[in-house]
Order: structure tokens, then sequence, then C-alpha cells
């Protein structure tokens, strides 16, 4: 999906990833990311968030969620992390990151509550229903706490993508309202969905979803209640190009995860966005037999929108021999990924792919390196999966 954009934009990570791979300083199964323009990216995020009045919480579930990251991405303007879910923010807390939001996707449980209050010290939390809405409000009392909580809502032609369902009903959070607003421990301030964009048919921009006017009909809902909503919450392909879309919708938050890697969908068909592309999936070649070449996986995502692949045993070579991606499969477990057989292939070969991630649901690893334009690229950090 990104490969061609990558080579464009971005060949030097290309050349770095075969370099380091070549000489046994990255396993297979390595996710590389540039370092120098991720920060790039981070920093201009943050400027375009200044520029039109929104606040970014940074999502590290793409990428690998490390703390290692986390405060990297800090360091270029973003203060807070999104966790996806709790082992998420605690990952991340340990190394002295920031939370801004929890509970976005994955709900805590309820014997977590006390912990998000006490240890993980979330800007907002956010809630699906009001039995979540009890067990945190329980907690933060016994803390002496009042949380500051959004409110995820949804209506029936709402997009959500399967396994994300849940929220408030919008036609009947008038009435929640009354119940949720006698809880002590928790102070409503506003109203989060997902998604809240998605890439128009010419694939030259983003449209709203349905989730847009769930947002809108949720915030007057609130104020007609007396609530004093600070926080509109929009996410999905947060960028410096959709923010001032948002900003126009009223929207208050944001929470950039593929524009951090220049891989929101819109970049894989404008080469002008300010983000630039970062981040690639280093295999090698297996074994081989008549028509297929194999490679070492474990890091594939089925809905990654993969095609094509450069292979090659050295750093020239990749950037000039191309395979198409072939037999795969939402059904199985990714041991081997699958090229068309090229009579140049070799075992041992680099593999580079270029494709949408979701790095915390794979068994690879993650290199972060610097200098990817010199000749001597080097391994800032390898996080590796498991260990």
């Amino acid at each position: 999906m990104f490969l061609d954009m990558l080579a464009k934009r971005n060949e030097g990570l290309i050349r770095a990833a075969a370099i380091l791979h070549q000489e046994g300083t990255i396993p297979a199964n390595t996710y590389v990311i540039d370092l120098d323009s991720l920060e790039h990216n981070a920093k201009v995020l943050s400027e375009a968030a200044s520029e039109n009045g929104l606040q970014l919480y940074y999502m590290t579930k793409q990428i690998g969620r490390s703390g290692f990251i986390g405060k990297i991405i800090e360091g270029q303007g973003i203060g807070k992390a999104v966790a996806v879910d709790i082992d998420e923010a605690i990952g991340l807390k340990k190394h002295g990151c920031h939370i801004g939001n929890i509970g976005h996707i994955v709900q805590p449980s309820k014997s977590q509550w006390e912990y998000v209050v006490s240890k993980l010290n979330p800007e907002v939390v956010t809630l699906f229903s009001y039995e979540r809405a009890v067990q945190l409000s329980d907690a933060a009392m016994k803390m002496g706490k009042v949380q500051d909580v959004i409110l995820r809502v949804i209506r029936p032609e709402d997009s959500i993508f399967p396994g994300q369902f849940g929220g408030f009903q919008v036609d009947e959070l008038a009435e929640e309202l009354g119940r949720l607003e006698r809880l002590k421990g928790i102070s409503i301030i506003g109203v989060t969905s997902f998604p809240v964009l998605q890439l128009n048919e010419e694939k030259n921009d983003y449209n709203f979803t349905p989730n847009m006017e769930s947002l809108r009909h949720a915030k007057e809902i609130l104020e007609r209640q007396g609530i004093r909503v600070s926080h509109v919450n929009a996410p999905s392909a947060t960028s410096c190009h959709t923010m001032p879309l948002l900003a126009k919708e009223g929207v208050t938050h944001g929470e950039p995860g593929h524009a951090l890697t220049g891989t929101t969908p819109l970049h894989a068909y404008k080469e002008e966005l300010p983000e630039i592309p970062s981040i690639a999936y280093v295999s090698e070649i297996s074994h081989m037999d008549s028509s297929h070449a194999y490679t070492i996986a474990g890091g594939f995502y089925h809905r990654s929108g993969m095609e094509n692949a450069l292979f090659g045993a050295n750093e020239k070579a990749i950037l000039q021999q191309r395979a198409k991606v072939d037999l795969q499969s939402s059904t199985n477990i990714d041991y081997y990924g699958a090229l068309q057989r090229d009579e140049n292939m070799q075992v041992g070969d680099t593999v580079i792919y270029a494709f949408r991630t979701q790095i915390f649901v794979t068994r690879a690893h993650v290199a972060f390196v610097r200098n990817v334009n010199q000749k001597t690229p080097d391994l800032a950090y390898l996080q590796r999966r498991g260990l």
C-alpha cells in the first residue's frame, strides 16, 4: 500500500533497513522506523494542532507502544498519549510517559479502576456505559478524586469497525445523563466517537462519517443539560491535513497514530503531505519452491493492503527488484509471507514491505534507526517482541 510512496519520499529508509538486516544488526520480522523522520512528523503535527486550536493525544499501538518512542514523541510537543488498553497505558507510564486518554477503545476491567485513578492519572477516561461509569466513580471517590470523563456516543447509522461496538445511544443520552450526573466521582466534560473520517472514493481527500453528526447531536444534548463541553474528541486519520477540517467542525481533540509514521490512507496517494513515510517491514527469503518465495513473517496484518515487496542481497539491488505479494490469508497464522518467484531471488535476500501497520497485534520486533541516508545507519533502539 505504501511501498511506492516510501521509495519516492524516503528511499534512505529502504537502504538502511537492507544494510542493517544484511549485516545482522536486526533480524527478519522487524519493523524499521526512521526515528529522525518520526520526530519531524511529531513536530509538524504538534505545530498544526497549535495553529488550529486543537489538543493531541499520540497513539503508539501502530508502532509498538513502547515507552521509548512515547518519550521521543512527547519531546516534540505532543505531551500525552491515548492508550488503546490499560496494558499500553501501564507500559507507557512505566517509562515516564503521560496518559491523556484511557478507555478509548478497550475499557479497563472492573478490578482496574482504582489503579487507573491512583497510578495512571489520565487526563480523561472514555466511558461506554453507565455500569462502567459507576465502577469508575466508586474508585475515584475511594481515592478522594473526581475523574474527568468523555462519553463515547453512537447511533445506529454510525460507521463502526467490527469488534469496536459500544457507547451511549444518542437518542437515549438525555435520560442517561440524569443517572450519570448523580455519580460523585466523575465529571462529564465531553464526547467522542470513532472513526470520524474516511478516505473518499477518489482517494484524494477525506469525508466525514455519520459519526461526526452523532458528536454534534451529543454535544448539543450535553449543553442543554447544563454541562460545559470542553472536549470533543474525533479520532481517525488525525493529521496536518485533517486538523483544519476538524477544527471547523468544533472538534477540540485528535489522536494521531498513523500520521506519526506518514501512513494514514491519504499518505499512500498524496506526495505533498507534511508527514514523511517512516516505517517499513523487513523480512527475509526463507525458502522457495517452483512458484513462490516464502518470507519469514510474524508481522503481517490482514488489513494491511499489501501488493508488492522489494527484495535483494544488498541495499542497491533491493531498490531495483520488486515482486508481487501472493497467497495472502487472514484465516491462517502468518508463519510465512509469499512472493511470486523471480529468477533473481536467493534464499537469505532481504525483503522490504511497506503497509498499514498494527504492530501491537503482531509477533514482530521494532527497530528505531537514525541517519538512514548515511552509509552506516545507526540502530538507536531495538524493541524485541516478548523479551
